[in-house]
């Protein structure tokens, strides 16, 4: 498992990379959380058949769901820090505020209905957590005891 300072370390590649304007796209960066999410990450004991729906840092989880650190690179480079996708290790992000939740759940209840062991993980904002949607994707979710559990960072 990763160790904070690894994820310190990364994203102070990044932000060099950004400063130096070899990043033209957005990207957004942590800021002292990083042992917090180590230990998330270890508490909720998340494998690798788990679903990770991400927001807006999402290279920090990425890089804890075991997605290679070049590649992740790689596409931060290419201007999608705010968008990575990597079906692969089943895994996703928006950063559209609140628009991860209901895809979130829909996946959650694909979950269930199939009636799989894997789960859901939805990392959100706290501004996205104050938004309808999300809002009514978690009581979807309670209401009908899908295989989620969502995450506000704050």
């Amino acid at each position: 498992m990763l160790q904070a300072s690894d994820l310190i370390e990364f994203e102070n590649g990044v932000a060099e990379l950004y400063e130096s304007g070899k990043i033209k796209a957005p990207v957004h960066l942590r800021d002292g959380n990083e042992q917090h999410l180590v230990n998330l990450f270890l508490e909720l004991d998340i494998k690798k058949e788990d679903y990770i729906y991400s927001t807006w840092a999402s290279h920090s989880h990425a890089l804890l769901k075991g997605i290679p650190r070049d590649r992740i690179y790689r596409d931060i480079l290419e201007g999608r820090s705010i968008t990575l996708h990597y079906p692969d290790y089943n895994f996703f992000s928006s950063a559209i505020v609140g628009g991860i939740s209901p895809i979130a759940t829909g996946t959650a209840m694909a979950i269930k209905k199939r009636t799989k062991n894997n789960r859901v993980y939805c990392f959100l904002g706290d501004m996205a957590f104050r938004t309808g949607i999300t809002h009514e994707s978690i009581m979807y979710s309670i209401g009908n005891d899908l295989p989620i559990t969502y995450i506000v960072e704050d």
